[in-house]
């Protein structure tokens, strides 16, 4: 209780005990605001992803290059790149489905194609997938117009954003049944097919990378990404006019540039008339049927999502297959990394303002114990060992960062609900993605206070060790005698 009395005297009597308070609690209000804007972000991000794009769980074949649900994300050369398939498909999924915890799962393919409206050319990335499940896993998904395409029907479902994409474009707004033209080459060949649009949907946050995305009947992504193959060959049943299109002369990459010509388009009408009838691999683990690349899951509420992709790498790793669950970041790919990466970025910077925060209390904590040499030696000298010294010191210095922690929190938590209360508008794409939403919703959590809190012990035992050191080195007889 002695020391304790004394070192609130120590505290309250010194000068420096402002400066120290006031450094601590500016750079705790700092991290409490900067966590709680992170935290806003981490979620605005993963509720976008997780309800729109990516469910909480994917399941993919294990590869060699940084593989999301958009395919090859290597710098340069991932778009060359196929996606291995899941295999082997039918047992992956049953296991998937067996998994205690998981509410739903839909299987999908992907591949890269090119829609053809009025002799524009966009290229998207094709989710192949069971339209209805596949909006049940991702809530996030609002159809405006017409219907999910059934099962059996060749159909696509368009987002706003890609339909405002192509009206900006070629002036054109396709509408629902409207017949939209898709071709794939693979740089040798190429495969066209036509398929209905049955709906047009939209996401909650406009996102750069969910308006490339299509979804499509899984037949039809199949098809035009050259995954089965027709039954008979198209040079024999094209019309003899067009055959000089399939000659050496005939350039597959016209096919991507801004026209075709009229003699392409006889040809692609021509094949899209001869490809219905098509023949699967001759492999045992790959038929038309389990063709699929991803098995995308959503996870009952309140379950852990770490505790049932641990689950299903333990069974698949059992099984000795080359497969892997991930979470929403993983799946999502470089389309969500950067953003994790500038958040790191955000935090390195806080971190610096804290290590120079703490610079400046830890030099004037050494300052005020060489000015306090007198006081030390004349306690060392009426009896008081190293030890009290040192706990004197420690006492002192938890008090400051304690209190100015508990400031620190309160500032942030004022901060944080101002920031909130005015509502701020983004109206800049990045921003937007960042944050999941057009306004900064954020709020100050349990974790924040404690992250605080932490912070300002670690700043109090790091802060007690030199000073402290300093203190119980002092000489009683020449510190009474006036030498320090």
């Amino acid at each position: 209780m002695f020391s304790l009395i004394l070192a609130l005297k120590n505290v309250i009597s010194r000068k420096s005990s402002f400066v120290i308070v006031l450094f601590i609690a500016f750079a705790i209000a700092m991290m409490v605001v900067s966590n709680a804007v992170f935290d806003g972000t981490g979620n605005g991000i993963q509720n976008t992803f997780v309800n729109s794009f990516t469910g909480d769980i994917v399941v993919r074949p294990k590869a060699e290059f940084p593989l999301s649900l958009l395919g090859d994300e290597t710098p340069g050369t991932g778009s060359y790149s196929e996606i291995p398939f899941l295999i082997p498909y039918t047992q992956v999924h049953q296991v998937v489905h067996d998994t205690p915890g998981i509410r739903a799962s839909t299987a999908q393919v992907t591949g890269v194609a090119v829609m053809n409206i009025n002799e524009d050319k966009f290229a998207s990335i094709f989710f192949g997938v069971d339209s209805a499940l596949y909006t049940d896993i991702m809530p996030g998904i609002h159809i405006l117009d017409g219907r999910p395409y059934d099962p059996d029907e060749k159909g696509i479902m368009l987002s706003t954003a890609m339909l405002d994409y192509i009206e900006e474009d070629c002036g054109t707004r396709p509408a629902i049944g409207d017949s939209i033209q898709i071709v794939s080459t693979n740089g040798r060949s190429f495969n066209m097919r036509s398929a209905q649009l049955t709906g047009i949907y939209e996401y909650p946050t406009d996102n750069e990378v969910l308006s490339r995305i299509v979804l499509a009947s899984p037949e039809v992504v199949r098809e035009v990404c050259g995954m089965v193959h027709a039954s008979t060959s198209l040079a024999d049943d094209i019309a003899h006019e067009n055959q000089n299109l399939l000659n050496e002369d005939f350039d597959i990459d016209d096919l991507f540039g801004d026209t075709f010509t009229e003699a392409e388009e006889s040809f692609l009408a021509t094949a899209d008339e001869k490809t219905d009838e098509v023949v699967v691999a001759e492999d045992t683990e790959i038929s038309e049927d389990t063709i699929w690349n991803y098995v995308v899951c959503s996870v009952q509420p309140g379950v852990p999502v770490a505790k049932v992709i641990k689950e299903l790498n333990a069974e698949f790793k059992k099984q000795g297959w080359d497969v892997e669950a991930v979470g929403w970041r993983s799946a999502a790919g470089l389309s969500a990394m950067y953003l994790y990466w500038m958040r790191l970025i955000f935090n390195i910077g806080i971190i610096v303002i804290l290590g120079t925060g703490f610079i400046v209390v830890h030099n004037t904590l050494v300052v005020s114990a060489l000015d306090r040499t007198n006081e030390t030696g004349t306690l060392r000298a009426i009896g008081a060992d190293r030890s009290f010294v040192a706990v004197q010191f420690l006492l002192e210095t938890a008090i400051l960062t304690v209190f100015a922690g508990i400031i620190g929190c309160i500032l942030g938590m004022i901060g944080t609900n101002a920031l909130s209360s005015v509502q701020i508008v983004f109206h800049n794409n990045y921003l937007i993605q960042l944050f999941g939403g057009t306004t900064l919703s954020i709020s100050v959590t349990a974790a924040n206070i404690i992250q605080g809190f932490v912070v300002s012990v670690l700043l109090a035992l790091i802060g007690w060790i030199y000073p402290a050191h300093i203190a119980t080195q002092v000489s009683p007889v020449e510190a009474m005698v006036g030498l320090h």
